[in-house]
């Protein structure tokens, strides 16, 4: 996950199905768990301005979860505006959004007898809270006691330096600029057999006390985990569909999150998509831009384009650097894996339009990218409208084969 947050003063639309912060409400009885309606492996998808609290947000994809302590059919809560991304993986829920009668029911997470703690390193910055255990309900799929990671949960307040370090805390509304994150990335745990093996700096801790918490190892069923991984059926990938929009931009948009790769009629892979196998490093395939090599994955977390091209002007807008263009630019890239290879035709526009605009979507608004991640492509929100991408889980298998890998 990797996105700029777009804060500047817009015209509020007042939106159908979005909530306030804490969606459901303690004690909640069980609801369809998205922001409409939902069949049994399917929830919609929602591209708006944000929660309460966090409005004038860009080309953010949500839905709703419904949380359950575990065992139970009616302690739960639906959270609303929780982030598809497809670049993590694990839920992750504020604690601010959670009712106390949820919240004093889900799990503990223990390793050795000590509290499990996590931060959850993105590319702009962590999250730092509790592994808690919990159900987890989509549609008419459940994951039954899976870890979750309880975002600024407020007994585990001291972040280690380690994980400070990492970037900024984005352990708030303002920062996540959602109530949650629900990770469908590629793998199925957020860390793995690193994890499990050895201590990872700044990442998984066991705690004694709330105070002395140490770097630690977990092993892979206790750490945080993509739910759909662990649904009954259905649990092989997921299908994001976001119809096309305006190059312009538009107010809102409404999808739908898939769950399962062929294995109903409404996940079946399109006679025309093509399977791209990861790389060894487990999320990028083969980019071309202009003649160049990029390392490239596709994220719906990340909220615009991040590529390195310095023949394009940019500017500031929002105190970030964007992309701004004198006029619309008509732009292509080869994606490729194994025998799989496809020309991705994209726009870019002036971000400066953002300052004149309460529009939650736009296809066309990339800016450079920065940081460890610098020679990458990440091909963000602006990659799914109009198009069908399945993500494929690490140790599944799907009508196209096995593995971690993006279908499009």
């Amino acid at each position: 996950m990797k996105k700029i947050l777009f804060g500047l003063f817009v015209l509020i639309l007042a939106l159908a199905g979005c909530g306030g912060g804490g969606g459901g409400g303690d004690g909640a009885s069980i609801s369809n768990g998205n922001n409409g309606s939902s069949t049994a492996n399917n929830v919609t998808m929602t591209v708006d301005n944000g929660p309460s609290g966090a409005l004038g947000q860009l080309n953010i994809p949500y839905v709703s979860v419904t949380l359950c302590a575990p065992g139970s059919t009616s302690n739960c809560q639906t959270i609303d505006h929780v982030l598809v991304d497809t670049g993590s993986s694990g839920l992750r829920v504020l604690s601010s959004v959670l009712g106390s009668s949820v919240r004093n029911a889900l799990g503990s997470q223990l390793v050795n007898g000590r509290q499990v703690v996590e931060c959850a390193q993105f590319a702009d910055g962590y999250t730092w809270g509790a592994v808690n255990v919990a159900d987890v309900r989509m549609a008419g799929e459940v994951a039954s006691s899976v870890p979750i990671q309880v975002i600024s949960d407020p007994v585990y307040t001291t972040v280690p330096s380690a994980c400070a370090n990492t970037g900024s805390n984005e352990g708030n509304l303002a920062g996540l600029g959602a109530n949650g994150i629900i990770g469908v990335g590629l793998n199925k745990q957020d860390c793995g057999s690193s994890c499990a093996n050895t201590v990872v700096s700044g990442f998984y801790y066991q705690c004694p006390t709330a105070l002395t918490c140490q770097p630690g190892t977990v092993p892979l069923a206790q750490q945080v985990s993509n739910p759909v991984a662990s649904f009954a059926a259905d649990n092989n990938g997921v299908l994001l569909q976001l119809p096309s929009i305006p190059i312009t931009g538009q107010a809102t948009v409404q999808g739908s999150l898939t769950f399962g790769i062929g294995t109903q009629s409404n996940n079946a892979i399109a006679s025309s998509a093509k399977a791209y196998r990861v790389s060894s490093d487990g999320f990028t395939i083969t980019g071309i831009y202009k003649g160049q090599t990029y390392p490239s994955f596709i994220d719906s977390g990340s909220n615009i384009l991040y590529f390195t091209d310095n023949s394009i002007t940019t500017c500031q807008v929002a105190g970030s650097t964007w992309y701004c263009p004198g006029s619309q630019l008509n732009l292509s890239a080869t994606l490729s894996s194994g025998s799989s290879s496809s020309t991705v035709n994209f726009n870019l526009i002036d971000a400066q339009v953002l300052n004149n605009s309460s529009y939650a979507a736009f296809p066309s608004i990339g800016a450079p990218m920065t940081g460890s991640l610098s020679g990458d492509f990440d091909w963000g929100l602006p990659f799914f409208y109009g198009r069908s991408v399945y993500i494929g889980f690490a140790g599944s298998s799907n009508p196209l084969g096995s593995g971690a890998m993006y279908i499009f």
